[in-house]
């Protein structure tokens, strides 16, 4: 996939079918609009352009900015999985946001992307003040002999899946939830850095990954989680928070890998999130500490066992 980013030259030289969303999560929604693109793609016999924006249109233009499910690695990784051609992520501006949706469909849209297909969600606005909705971009796909598809929204035991109800379902721990809406595990890519070397002195060595700022995550706590190493994956546990045993200042993802003991330092990995076991303590020592951390062991390989999951390990 090529991914198009930081520039406003978008022009295309053959014709397109245009996914158009922000797409923080790739929620099982937003798969349904990719999934269309790609059967529409065969058809055709033409490539696929997933559009969206950096930053998010709420950092320039809303009261609340908020704090996404994926970082712009996470969300590259996801769409290349899903087979599109083309992520352009369009440098979002207060300027850009004042265009008017006739202009923005003709000057990036037709002209510029070539698009004959356009496929968003029935939720989808664009445009000055939100002015473009699924009616007025049908008049337009109309007028200009261009198709525009909509996909309605997808429902989990009644609730719509969205990306802001995925956020409030992070935030509160129901992380399996969550991942019933994402149609994948919740996850964190992230350069490995040093940590206080703490985990090694008690029997369980950690990886550990700085948090980022604009980016939401679980409450403090560990959680039973999936490891992406070196194209393979292991299970093993994972804390959020500040380490308070031991007085620690920032907040951390550390994760301890079962069987396995290698120094991975300034390598990517991919943390994959399970179910939430407990909230972060702090205790009277370091024994009383690994106590604990070996009970939660204990339940994070229960977890796995149930789930039916621990064949995978190290594969």
């Amino acid at each position: 996939m090529q991914y198009i980013y930081g520039t406003t030259n978008i022009e295309q030289t053959e014709n397109s079918i245009v996914v158009l969303g922000n797409f923080d999560g790739v929620h099982i929604g937003h798969q349904k609009l990719f999934e269309l693109a790609r059967e529409k793609a065969n058809q055709d016999k033409l490539q696929t352009i997933v559009f969206s924006f950096y930053p998010h249109p709420s950092w320039i233009i809303g009261k609340a900015p908020k704090a996404l499910l994926m970082s712009r690695k996470d969300k590259q990784e996801a769409i290349n999985e899903l087979q599109m051609d083309k992520l352009i992520e369009y440098p979002f501006t207060k300027e850009f946001a004042a265009i008017p949706p006739e202009r923005f469909f003709l000057d990036i849209l037709m002209n510029q992307l070539k698009a004959k297909i356009i496929i968003i969600g029935s939720n989808y606005y664009f445009g000055k003040g939100k002015e473009g909705n699924q009616e007025y971009l049908y008049q337009l796909g109309k007028r200009y002999h261009i198709a525009v598809h909509v996909v309605d929204t997808v429902k989990i035991d009644g609730k719509i899946v969205s990306s802001s109800t995925i956020r409030d379902l992070i935030v509160e721990g129901n992380i399996e939830t969550a991942n019933k809406m994402l149609g994948h595990p919740y996850s964190v890519i992230g350069e490995v850095v040093k940590g206080k070397m703490l985990g090694r002195t008690i029997g369980f060595p950690t990886i550990n990954i700085e948090t980022e700022e604009d980016r939401i995550y679980p409450p403090k706590g560990v959680y039973a989680t999936q490891v992406e190493v070196y194209n393979k994956t292991y299970w093993g546990m994972t804390n959020i928070g500040y380490n308070p045993t031991v007085n620690g200042t920032r907040k951390m993802i550390e994760t301890h890998l079962f069987d396995f003991n290698e120094q991975l330092y300034s390598h990517a990995v991919k943390i994959r999130f399970y179910s939430y076991i407990r909230q972060e303590q702090k205790f009277s020592s370091l024994q009383v500490l690994t106590e604990q951390i070996q009970k939660d062991k204990k339940q994070v390989l229960m977890f796995f066992e149930s789930q039916g999951k621990t064949e995978s390990q190290g594969k």
